[in-house]
């Protein structure tokens, strides 16, 4: 087994700042047991939750609908609950609406530069 992180050390493991996780734990996405002095601790799943957060934030899915389904994400892929599955296959059709518009503008980039 391996030893609690503390907050700095959960930081450093994720990519994440100390502010952020902090910010987690106010959304109640991190839910950190407190030792005897005081200190949040945290174990290797946080590490897990807080990349697999990031990662959903940065395509698009909100901080605050993400911590509606905190109990969702702690589970593997497959066992992902209905609520999450919906909101990953909303924002990835989002994603690839974004894509296909980005791909016509560089279309469009591309033939006015050749016409120049």
């Amino acid at each position: 087994m391996t030893s609690p992180l503390k907050i700095g050390e959960l930081a450093r493991e994720s990519g994440a700042s100390v502010r952020m996780l902090r910010f987690y734990e106010q959304l109640g996405l991190l839910a950190p047991v407190r030792n005897a002095a005081g200190y949040r601790l945290y174990d290797a799943a946080d590490v897990a939750l807080v990349r697999k957060v990031r990662l959903l934030n940065q395509a698009g899915l909100p901080l605050k609908t993400l911590a509606l389904m905190r109990d969702c994400l702690r589970d593997e892929p497959q066992d992902f609950c209905a609520e999450l599955r919906r909101a990953l296959l909303t924002q990835q059709a989002e994603i690839a609406r974004q894509m296909l518009l980005l791909r016509q503008s560089q279309a469009l980039l591309a033939s006015l530069l050749e016409d120049g």
